[in-house]
């Protein structure tokens, strides 16, 4: 059927998955438990660190601002437009993430709330663990470079993925603030790489 494309399939999995733990407070809680236990010291406190860093807006945005400079250098109008969907998707997400943090007041793992209260719209960071704005943010990166370069689309999912995995390790999101991220990033990712590959297409038209 033509529907069940791996993407298509990906998403809904991941759909799913949200669903299943925003009606299980419990599971979500423990899964986050296990995580974050082993975050806490030797490697897995290094892989948590090295997770906030990767999938830090700032560092993306630096990225992606090298990736347009050197596309301007080197004239490369394509990989250009590709940049240019990079950055407006690290953005665009990351402004969307921090919209639905302080209109849905979710408490983070590090409070004594429960992982099922939503306060409502509120400016306090302890209230702002839903969704994960570093996962959005790396899978909304990721989509527009799996676009660009579908060979290694792998990779940066894979990577992607480590990062939201490594802030649920690192104790400040549950993993249903990571798929939700997930869902945000690549809705945006996908929607300005098309853009992207429509001005490409038009260019060497």
């Amino acid at each position: 059927m033509g529907f069940l494309t791996p993407r298509f399939s990906g998403l809904a999995l991941v759909s799913l998955a949200l669903l299943v733990l925003l009606a299980m407070p419990g599971l979500d809680r423990g899964l986050l438990d296990w995580l974050s236990a082993w975050g806490k010291e030797g490697l897995g406190r290094l892989y948590a660190q090295g997770a906030y860093w990767a999938g830090h807006g700032a560092a993306q945005i630096s990225a992606t601002v090298l990736w347009l400079l050197a596309a301007k250098y080197y004239k490369a109008k394509a990989e250009f437009y590709s940049g240019s969907a990079a950055l407006a998707a690290v953005v665009g997400s990351g402004v969307l993430v921090q919209v639905l943090k302080h209109l849905v007041g979710r408490a983070r793992p590090r409070t004594t709330l429960s992982p099922w209260e939503y306060l409502g719209p509120s400016f306090d960071s302890d209230l702002h663990s839903f969704p994960s704005g570093h996962t959005a943010t790396s899978f909304a990166l990721a989509a527009v470079l799996a676009s660009r370069f579908p060979r290694q689309a792998w990779l940066f999912y894979l990577l992607a993925a480590l990062v939201g995995v490594g802030r649920v390790a690192g104790g400040s999101h549950y993993p249903s603030d990571v798929l939700a991220g997930v869902l945000l990033g690549v809705a945006v990712g996908w929607s300005l790489a098309a853009m992207a590959r429509r001005r490409i297409a038009e260019m060497e038209a």
